[in-house]
């Protein structure tokens, strides 16, 4: 898994557990869904367990629905802001930049 390619949307689960990672197509309206599922059934944890996400990418309004009626208050925070329909080259070709960047620093 590439997790310095923007068009995948990393997603983190943590619990107290650990931390569970899972990426998804950054584009698709149920990434975080995606994630989930394949998170849950992979490791056995269940959705009262999680306490915290983290994505690159801000949730569709669909994703928000799921993650309220599934997760309920829990913690989330994304480091870029889900961009229009027609906007995504635009913000992809930016959210590399910053990737790059963030790279370049640590290395």
């Amino acid at each position: 898994m590439d997790y310095l390619d923007p068009a995948r949307n990393l997603i983190s689960f943590g619990t107290a557990a650990g931390i569970f990672v899972e990426s998804s197509p950054a584009q698709a309206v149920d990434a975080f869904r995606q994630a989930w599922e394949r998170v849950s059934a992979e490791h056995g944890i269940e959705a009262g367990q999680v306490t915290r996400i983290e994505a690159y990418w801000q949730p569709s309004h669909w994703d928000e629905r799921y993650l309220r009626h599934t997760f309920g208050e829990v913690d989330l925070e994304y480091v870029f802001d889900r961009p229009e329909p027609d906007g995504w080259h635009v913000a992809l070709d930016r959210a590399r930049e910053v990737l790059d960047e963030a790279t370049a620093i640590a290395d």
